[in-house]
């Protein structure tokens, strides 16, 4: 069954393990109830957690915006040896599309850092490009852009996430369950909250 494209209909998040492989910010704002938070870079150190689920029968639904992101996590953890992986249909933005539930957190500010990321690299590209004098700025913009490729890290979005406008509420609700490291141990990452498939929503 890994690798089996689960329709948004077809899914109940109450019952099931939800992987969101997105970058933290982005689930912030939005994500599908009771789905956690492994960005895609972060995935490696949760292999352990994820593979007890899977040899216990449970099975994981992999999402992001809209399934790219996904389908590369599944490749990611197949190669490491897992199994029972799904990939939700269209990610969120399907999951959006089937009118299903989503929970959001308040809006500070009407971009997302990843889009605030965007912009400013795209102002610099083109700055530079029409005026002469700071045609740096389209080689920075490009270096930038070529790291983050590089490395899986983007300086420009820590710093952005770091931002007034950007920080969001701490109360958030419950269900936003982000696996992030522990503080005192970089190499742990908190539990992976369980879901058993006791409805059989997924076929």
């Amino acid at each position: 069954m890994s690798g089996q494209h689960i329709p948004a209909q077809a899914l109940n998040p109450d019952s099931t393990t939800i992987i969101d492989v997105r970058d933290p910010d982005e689930f912030a704002h939005e994500h599908i109830p009771n789905s956690q938070n492994i960005p895609l870079s972060q995935l490696s150190r949760a292999t352990n957690e994820l593979s007890s689920l899977c040899q216990q029968g449970g099975t994981i639904v992999l999402t992001c915006q809209s399934g790219r992101r996904a389908q590369d996590a599944l490749m990611q953890l197949e190669a490491l040896g897992l199994s029972h992986l799904c990939l939700l249909e269209g990610g969120l933005g399907g999951w959006k599309q089937a009118r299903r539930q989503t929970v959001k957190a308040p809006k500070r500010f009407p971009l997302s850092v990843i889009r605030q990321v965007q912009l400013i690299a795209g102002l610099m590209a083109l700055v530079g490009g029409l005026v002469a004098p700071l045609h740096w700025l389209a080689a920075i913009a490009g270096a930038g852009l070529v790291i983050a490729g590089l490395t899986n890290t983007c300086m420009l979005a820590t710093l952005l996430a770091r931002c007034p406008w950007n920080r969001l509420p701490t109360d958030l609700p419950s269900s936003n369950h982000t696996y992030l490291p522990d503080q005192d141990d970089p190499t742990s990452c908190c539990t992976i909250k369980h879901h058993h498939n006791t409805d059989h929503a997924i076929p």
